[in-house]
């Protein structure tokens, strides 16, 4: 039954079905049939549908060809790329232009190498007939087409034309576009090149303002005041490319950072991250004016950098921010009480986060919690459990505990009389069946 099925549906025996080649007649298919053809599972029917289709020129026909370029079978794609060099002419521009990001996205795909034929793509829309269409839709667009045509225009703009054109493309929707313009601004004379470097030294982007530093640095004027501000954007990749500044043209980065600390308390958070961000690189000590000033600052990123910088040799500015609802606050405060000893940590650290725990997500709360040695945790939640009325919660918290701890706990940093304390108060948990049977023989 299924061979008939099948012949019906093709037209062969099942033999014949990957092996026969379709005639000269199928090839020559009617070119109404092209649509049906090329979307066909039959690789020879596709092939010959991509033979029909250059009867005639359409966009509809121009969107099948591109997909078929991309093609599972290499004979279909070579077919695709024969109709398609139809189409690469200027006439054709407007259709090239509509098919662009499909065009492009070839490249992503990887099934074959569309270089050449993204080239010759690219040459048809370089014709000065079709710059102004170019243009209008450059300033639409993004990504791999943006860039594409930056690349067409900037080729055939004369000099007058090309440093206007530059400077508005610095402010592209496109990132890498603004990226591109930059650098191509390189290329224009030293005037024009110090205007693009100007707007990129004041971008909001990081990336652009660095790459704006390592163009303005080779330029002599202006230099040491260059370097200067640079060690104190709020930027990194900045503050590094300064750094190296400083030390090939002989400015002193800690000089720098000491008038900084010794003028006027920031009140901007890019100043705080400046600022900061080359007293964490230098290793500086900050003054107790600036630490008071930073942990009192709206920003979590001002306040974890002062912590960066000053936590480990001030621990109580740590405790004091474990409820601080800050992620960056948190993840240096727990990094930094990590690296501290548990005796000199343990009496503050209990208290505090005993304070702090229902105001604590859950998830923060268990992280603090896993800063203690191991039967510690568990001795802080059975101590809870005897303070709290809410008995369900911190049976809950104890369970979760005892799960999640491996098959035997090791502990050195609890002494044998505590251990000993903690695993018969659980030992009773699971006697009265708070606990699962087994749970605390499983623990040592």
């Amino acid at each position: 039954m299924w061979t008939d099925w099948l012949k019906g549906l093709i037209g062969k025996s099942p033999e014949s079905a990957n092996n026969a080649r379709p005639t000269g007649q199928a090839q020559a298919s009617p070119p109404s049939e092209w649509q049906s053809l090329v979307r066909c599972w039959n690789g020879y029917n596709r092939e010959a549908g991509l033979k029909a289709i250059r009867s005639s020129r359409s966009p509809q026909r121009l969107e099948a060809i591109i997909e078929r370029l991309n093609d599972w079978v290499p004979e279909v794609r070579a077919a695709a790329s024969v109709a398609f060099e139809d189409y690469l002419i200027p006439q054709h521009a407007d259709w090239l232009l509509a098919q662009l990001p499909a065009v492009l996205a070839l490249e992503n795909r990887r099934r074959a190498n569309h270089g050449p034929t993204i080239s010759r793509l690219e040459a048809v829309l370089a014709k000065s007939d079709y710059l102004n269409q170019c243009e209008e839709i450059f300033w639409l667009s993004r990504g791999a087409c943006a860039r594409l045509l930056f690349n067409v225009l900037t080729q055939h703009k004369v000099e007058s034309a090309l440093e206007a054109f530059l400077i508005s493309a610095l402010h592209h929707l496109d990132f890498g576009v603004r990226r591109m313009a930059l650098s191509k601004a390189m290329e224009l004379p030293e005037t024009s090149a110090q205007k693009a470097i100007a707007f990129g030294l004041t971008s909001a982007s990081g990336i652009l303002r660095t790459q704006s530093f390592h163009m303005a640095i080779r330029f002599p004027e202006g230099r040491t005041n260059l370097i200067t501000h640079a060690l104190t954007d709020p930027s990194p990749s900045v503050r590094s490319a300064a750094l190296w500044a400083a030390k090939q043209h002989g400015v002193d980065p800690s000089q720098i950072l000491q008038d900084r600390l010794t003028g006027q308390i920031p009140t901007k958070k890019v100043y705080w991250l400046g600022v900061l961000g080359l007293a964490q690189r230098l290793g500086a000590r900050l003054p107790e004016s600036w630490l008071t000033a930073g942990m009192n600052q709206s920003s979590g990123a001002v306040r974890s950098l002062i912590l960066a910088i000053a936590g480990s040799d001030k621990p109580h500015l740590l405790f004091a921010a474990i409820g601080d609802p800050s992620r960056d606050v948190f993840e240096i405060v727990a990094k930094g009480l990590r690296e501290l000893p548990w005796n000199a940590i343990e009496h503050e650290l209990t208290d505090r986060l005993e304070a702090a725990w229902e105001r604590l997500s859950l998830s923060r709360s268990h992280a603090f919690l896993k800063l203690m040695p191991r039967w510690a945790q568990a001795g802080f939640l059975l101590q809870r459990l005897h303070q709290n009325a809410n008995e369900a919660y911190w049976l809950e918290q104890i369970r979760w505990w005892v799960n999640t701890q491996p098959n035997v706990v090791a502990d050195p940093a609890t002494s044998k009389d505590e251990r000993q304390r903690i695993i018969q108060q659980l030992t009773e948990l699971e006697t009265a069946r708070a606990l699962p049977v087994g749970s605390v023989g499983r623990l040592i």
